[in-house]
């Protein structure tokens, strides 16, 4: 088995945010921002990068509800964050598995800040 990377429950924090994403959004942020003051001054690359990639994803989300009362049919915008959960629950899967896999689409988009 291997070893736990330091800040892997700091990283399913993270992505368990997303699961509030059908709430509220703000209640979403808000998990999510509990998990940024967690890891915040801690050298915890492995929580460093899950906590990008979900943030990519409420960036997505945050842009989707802002133009969702555009839209006509209220399915696309439900469609549209549906995509995002299963994103944030493959980003869970990995960070469940030790591993730093990129996610689709928003993963290559978010770069690595130092």
């Amino acid at each position: 088995m291997d070893k736990e990377p330091a800040g892997k429950s700091i990283a399913i924090i993270g992505y368990a945010s997303a699961l509030f994403l059908f709430f509220h959004l703000i209640v979403c942020i808000a998990i999510f921002g509990v998990a940024i003051i967690l890891n915040n001054g801690k050298n915890q690359p492995f929580a460093a990068f899950h906590l990008r990639q979900m943030f990519g994803i409420i960036a997505a989300a945050v842009i989707v509800s802002v133009f969702a009362s555009i839209i006509p049919t209220g399915i696309i915008p439900l469609l549209m964050v549906s995509f995002f959960v299963l994103l944030a629950i493959l980003g869970l899967i990995s960070a469940l598995r030790n591993q730093t896999d990129e996610l689709p689409i928003v993963g290559p988009a978010i770069p690595e800040m130092v």
